[in-house]
C-alpha cells in the first residue's frame, strides 16, 4: 500500500534549503493603528510644543513702523525722486539684528546689518519682493499690513505687526 519514497526525496542534503527566518506581518488593524499613530503624533508635538512656548508675537519687537512719501536720492542722477516708503525705527536700548519686513504677507526684504538702537530706516517700497522676485508695485495695492521680526537679547524672536486702513 504504502510506496516507499524514493531515496532522493527524503534524503535532507538534496533538498533546497527551507527559509526558517520569521516574517514581519501586520494585520489590517494593527496597520490601521500604525498609521494614525504616525499622523498624529507629529501634530501632538506641535500642538504640546506651541501650548508651552506660546506664540511667537507674544515676544513684541520694541519698533516704530509708519508709510510715508520722501524724497530719495536715486544713483547717478541730480537731484531726487518722490516715493513711497516703509519707515522703521528702533524705540530699543539695544540693536536688533536678523531683521525680516514683511508687506502684505506677500513682499518681504531681509536686512542683514542689525537695525542699531535709536536707528530709523527708511525703504522704498519698491524693493520689496516676493519669494518668486516680483517687485512690489507701489500704488497698485494697498498695503494693509506691515510685520516685522528679528531677534531680541534673549535670542527669542521679536514680532509687531501693524494693520493699516486702506
Amino acid at each position: 500500500m504504502n510506496k516507499p519514497m524514493p531515496e532522493s526525496e527524503t534524503d535532507p542534503t538534496t533538498l533546497p534549503p527551507r527559509s526558517i527566518a520569521p516574517v514581519a506581518r501586520l494585520s489590517p488593524r494593527a496597520l490601521t493603528i500604525a498609521l494614525l499613530v504616525v499622523c498624529i503624533a507629529p501634530l501632538a508635538g506641535l500642538s504640546l510644543y506651541a501650548t508651552l512656548y506660546g506664540r511667537a508675537a507674544e515676544k513684541s519687537l520694541p519698533v516704530e513702523i509708519s508709510l510715508d512719501r520722501q524724497v530719495m536720492q536715486s544713483p547717478g542722477a541730480q537731484g531726487g525722486l518722490l516715493v513711497d516708503v516703509v519707515v522703521i525705527k528702533n524705540l530699543a536700548e539695544f540693536d536688533i539684528p536678523n531683521l525680516t519686513i514683511n508687506l502684505n504677507g506677500q513682499y518681504f526684504l531681509y536686512r542683514d546689518p542689525p537695525l542699531e538702537k535709536g536707528e530709523t530706516l527708511v525703504l522704498p517700497q519698491g524693493i520689496f519682493m516676493t519669494k518668486a522676485n516680483q517687485r512690489f508695485a507701489p500704488g497698485r495695492y494697498p498695503i494693509t499690513e506691515v510685520t516685522i521680526t528679528g531677534k531680541l537679547p534673549s535670542k527669542a524672536r521679536g514680532v509687531t505687526e501693524i494693520n493699516f486702513d486702506s
